[in-house]
């Protein structure tokens, strides 16, 4: 080695050289630490904290990034990075040194002549600092080393642990590091690294002052030492940085002035440059100049969400209100909130034919989330009977349907009534039957809209009855008077819907009292017209096929109750259902 290597070593080492190995583990990283006298386990607030004190990592927000070159003696230098990146409740740091010192001299005994190499080092470290509650931090890092001395290789690894604790409304923080604990491996032998403890405090005084004070204690050589340092900043992007450090150099050798340290830092924006001075006696000053960025983490996130049918899945126009983190209304099937602040939202999302829905979420900085909130289609219920078309009794019987629902249903004779619940909407094909072969089933197709409930009766035909339909017409007229519709709907959709009636008989009755009108000239052709009268009505409003229908007008010549009476006769003029086929 040259004398430069031999002076710096011995001078790292101090008061008992040769106890450890690789010295370049006691220089400090990072210009505005080493402005600071180096004293920095307890501040630890930038990107070389994954060399100070790994827990420091966990005070880190937002990605940053460090680049330091450090000039020593005679063409020694250091090229150093560092960087961190926010990773779960902490930040991942990692850091990277390589010196390199060209032109190292030998004596070559074969040759009989010097000759020269480049002797390096070099280190990484990786590490993870995570928040402990509100007040505290926790870190650990692992390093590997290398040495290339010619002659002599070695490799190494160590590890750091610390903590840092705020206290006095983060005004004072108080940390503690274990740093270099390892073994490096040189030319076969086992060597110890420059193992130490730290404990350090620093205090902030607004923004303008910030003072530090770390006690060093070696593990294997050297004696404590005392460091501490202050950092001013009478603007936001002007730093003034002193500090003081009673190791790991020996002052006594070097002169107790050389314990000083200074230097400044500038701030633009997220970039900055700082700047080091640390003497060593009559080897000189060495310089530290670096650069630094700072992308500060997201302050705002972005969230989707999407309205879905809770059957299909498929997309769906939705009414969202959104309430908590933002407050929005927007008709869309996918609702896209940007650059909103972190925090929990709700999403009430109604659509026509849908049941409304809620959903909440969570907005995370940095981060763009998807939710989903189903709307469940609106369901429907289909009541009704089943009947004796001519008693209109309860006879109960089966029930079939098909549609966008199929089932068949058991209907008790007592009460006879049946209830479809929860059925989507849509059409449905549905058909009665009685409890016995005597009854003729009965079809129909129902439209069943969302969220009602429609109400259909069957009204099954014996077969064999007579249907009678309690019509009454005005005295000497066929024209059907309204109050008498419904029982006509009912006959009426008992034929449409018994698909096994192929023809029937719709006869007229009279009582005996003569008609002779010029219209009707006698009770026959009055008879006639109005059988006539509701075929028409039936096949104009349900479209029944006419040639399922004959009429006939039978006058007085059928009574069914006596004459000598009014009510007898109001039961005599009547009209009849007869199936023929």
């Amino acid at each position: 080695m040259n004398i430069l290597t031999t002076t710096l070593i011995l001078c790292l080492l101090g008061a008992d050289p040769g106890a450890t190995v690789f010295p370049l583990l006691k220089i400090g990283q990072g210009p505005r630490a080493s402005a600071m006298g180096e004293s920095f386990t307890g501040l630890s607030d930038d990107v070389t904290a994954v060399y100070w004190n790994p827990a420091g990592l966990g005070q880190l927000k937002g990605t940053h990034l460090a680049l330091s070159h450090q000039e020593w003696f005679f063409g020694t230098r250091d090229e150093v990075g560092h960087a961190a990146l926010p990773l779960g409740p902490g930040a991942l740091g990692v850091g990277l040194i390589y010196t390199g010192e060209p032109g190292v001299r030998y004596w070559d005994p074969e040759l009989q002549q010097f000759q020269e190499f480049n002797a390096w080092n070099a280190m990484m470290t990786a590490g993870y600092g995570f928040n402990l509650g509100d007040n505290y931090e926790l870190g650990a890092s692992l390093t590997g080393l290398y040495q290339d001395l010619l002659f002599e290789s070695g490799m190494a690894g160590a590890i750091d642990v610390g903590g840092v604790g705020h206290f006095v409304d983060d005004a004072l923080s108080v940390g503690a590091a274990l740093r270099h604990i390892g073994v490096m491996s040189v030319g076969g032998n086992v060597e110890r690294l420059p193992m130490e403890g730290a404990l350090g405090g620093a205090y902030k005084l607004g923004d303008m002052f910030t003072f530090t004070l770390d006690a060093i204690f070696p593990m294997l050589d050297n004696n404590p030492n005392f460091r501490a340092g202050v950092e001013v900043k009478p603007i936001d992007m002007l730093a003034l940085r002193l500090g003081y450090r009673t190791g790991p150099v020996d002052l006594s050798g070097l002169g107790y002035l050389n314990g000083l340290c200074a230097g400044v830092g500038f701030t633009l924006g997220n970039f900055g440059i700082d700047y080091a001075m640390v003497p060593y006696g009559e080897l000189g000053l060495t310089h530290r100049i670096g650069l630094r960025t700072h992308i500060p983490p997201p302050t705002h996130g972005d969230h989707t969400v999407i309205a879905l049918d809770a059957e299909t899945r498929d997309r769906l126009v939705a009414t969202m209100v959104v309430t908590g983190v933002v407050d929005t209304t927007a008709t869309t099937d996918r609702l896209e909130l940007t650059r909103v602040l972190p925090g929990k939202g709700m999403v009430n999302a109604s659509a026509a034919e849908y049941e409304s829905a809620t959903a909440t979420f969570t907005i995370v900085a940095g981060r763009h989330g998807t939710d989903t909130v189903l709307l469940r289609p609106l369901r429907s219920n289909i009541i009704g009977g089943i009947y004796d078309a001519k008693t209109g009794d309860p006879i109960g019987g089966t029930l079939e349907y098909s549609g966008p629902l199929s089932g068949r249903l058991a209907v008790a004779a007592a009460p006879g009534t049946y209830e479809i619940n929860d059925v989507p909407k849509g059409v449905y094909f549905m058909e009665a039957f009685g409890p016995t072969d005597e009854y003729l089933p009965q079809q129909c197709t129902l439209e069943v809209p969302p969220g009602v409930t429609v109400e259909r009766d069957f009204n099954l035909w014996k077969k064999g009855d007579l249907l009678y339909l309690l019509v009454n017409f005005e005295t000497a007229k066929a024209d059907i008077l309204p109050e008498y519709y419904p029982e006509i709907d009912r006959a009426a959709r008992i034929i449409k819907q018994t698909p096994q009636i192929k023809k029937i008989e719709l006869s007229g009755h009279t009582d005996p009292r003569v008609i002779a009108t010029k219209e009707f000239p006698s009770n026959w052709e009055l008879s006639d017209a109005r059988a006539a009268a509701i075929k028409q009505y039936m096949v104009e409003k349900f479209d029944i096929d006419p040639n399922r229908i004959v009429t006939k007008g039978y006058a007085d010549t059928k009574p069914v109750a006596s004459n000598k009476t009014a009510a007898g006769m109001a039961l005599n003029r009547r009209t009849e259902l007869k199936i023929l086929e």
